[in-house]
């Protein structure tokens, strides 16, 4: 199936976190901290990150831009306070400090926009391309897209979601983040070992696709199969959307069963 595309110059006001990363050894810390290299962060590219723990476990998913000659970090509105305390654990004797914006400014999303406003980044969140603009908080004007409409864009180019697909036992690779948030040529950062290391070994204990399902298929529905049960499933359902009166939907699926294309309720969407 093709992916769905949102419709250009439409645009999406985002629930984020917002930090703010002030100080000169503002780069170097947070490139300690992330899997991203920050040094390619710039005033007109936002980055998408991961933050890991030292078992390669998440902490959470971030972008990440430069403005005003500071760093800003924003990340899913749940992890405010977690991700806060997480990246400002470790800062001790370096030149920075970390600080919440979120109360300040909001983020305007613009799904390929027509023309580019200024003071933007460029960024891609829900599998198109599109540009963040940062705003003072009650100045930005209403989303125009509905949020059914952004999960169907968003499952359909496989994008995960934290708190659907992405949560604190979630290893990078198993929801395919490799492309889009993880730098192997960057050097250490906290979970850098295990990460490179399941790139070396190829494989994990599961991974991420994409499914046709049949009919109404709940998130948390099991996928069966030959050797699977209810209480052992070749995988779990983590997201659902229906396009055109097709439902798709998002799941993790065992390694075990990586090479089982249809199961009790759902067929693997291969592209």
């Amino acid at each position: 199936m093709n992916p769905y595309l949102l419709p250009a110059d439409s645009t999406a006001l985002l629930a984020r976190a917002i930090f703010k990363l002030t100080g000169a050894d503002a780069e170097r810390y947070l490139n300690g901290q992330c899997s991203q290299d920050v040094r390619l962060v710039t005033e007109k590219i936002a980055l998408y990150a991961a933050v890991t723990n030292f078992k390669g476990k998440l902490d959470g998913d971030c972008y990440i831009r430069r403005h005003n000659g500071d760093i800003l970090i924003d990340c899913p509105i749940e992890l405010r306070e977690a991700l806060f305390t997480r990246l400002d654990r470790y800062i001790i004797a370096d030149d920075a400090e970390l600080s919440d914006v979120t109360d300040t400014y909001e983020i305007l999303h613009t799904i390929e926009p027509t023309t580019a406003p200024e003071n933007c980044w460029t960024s891609n969140r829900f599998g198109q391309a599109g540009v963040d603009q940062l705003l003072t908080t009650g100045s930005a004007p209403s989303s125009n897209l509905d949020p059914t409409e952004i999960e169907k864009s968003r499952i359909s180019h496989r994008i995960p979601l934290w708190g659907a697909e992405l949560d604190n036992d979630t290893l990078p690779p198993e929801a395919s983040l490799e492309a889009r948030a993880i730098s192997y040529t960057k050097g250490c950062y906290t979970g850098q070992e295990v990460i490179s290391r399941i790139r070396s070994a190829g494989k994990t204990n599961r991974h991420l696709v994409l499914l046709e399902t049949n009919g109404s298929t709940p998130v948390g529905s099991a996928l069966l199969c030959e050797g699977a049960t209810e209480d052992k499933p070749a995988g779990v359902i983590t997201s659902t959307c229906e396009i055109n009166g097709q439902q798709i939907a998002l799941a993790y699926r065992k390694r075990k069963f990586q090479d089982i294309p249809k199961f009790n309720n759902a067929s693997v969407v291969t592209q």
